[in-house]
């Protein structure tokens, strides 16, 4: 039998070592970052467990329900507050300073909820009843002025008038601030 001649087309070729050794060194640099990829991941999901540890410990616990009693308390708290918050001061400067002599102030019912009051007072007749009521319209601090009731008071020495006045108050402007 003859030889079967081995035909070997690579047999002479150079192998390719350094094209392999690039493959090799990019594969290391790539699993190199994902492992830092992965390690900062890591590292950042630590921070941010320890970061809302901390966080829940420094906010205030939620607010538990109120019993019904408190709900009442805090409700009658509201409205005072809002009640202090009202110019009584300034309101009540207002009502006395018109109407000197004619008009005695008996009652001030104040509403801070619905920023009305009520003025329950006597006037010496309706003259002076009449002139209280346009100065108090005329004051800039007071709105909707209105004379809701009046009734001669017979019975009482010099007939005096009873009078019940409503108002509403406009706030005071903004003090402005300094520039420096």
């Amino acid at each position: 039998m003859r030889p079967v001649p081995r035909l070997d087309f690579m047999g002479g070729a150079p192998r390719p070592w350094s094209g392999i050794t690039l493959v090799a060194i990019a594969a290391l640099l790539l699993a190199g970052a994902a492992a830092s990829s992965w390690r900062l991941e890591q590292d950042n999901r630590e921070a941010r467990v320890q970061i809302n540890a901390q966080a829940a410990r420094l906010l205030p616990p939620p607010p538990r329900k109120l019993s019904e009693a408190e709900r009442v308390r805090h409700a009658q708290a509201v409205r005072v507050a809002g009640e202090l918050r009202a110019p009584w001061g300034d309101l009540l400067a207002t009502f006395e300073e018109h109407g000197k002599g004619d008009i005695g102030l008996l009652k001030l019912e104040p509403d801070a909820k619905a920023g009305l009051v009520r003025i329950t007072g006597q006037a010496r007749d309706a003259k002076a009843l009449f002139a209280y009521l346009h100065e108090l319209e005329t004051d800039a601090r007071l709105a909707r002025v209105a004379l809701t009731s009046q009734q001669l008071e017979r019975e009482t020495p010099g007939q005096p008038l009873r009078f019940v006045i409503q108002a509403a108050w406009r706030a005071a402007p903004p003090i402005p601030k300094e520039v420096s």
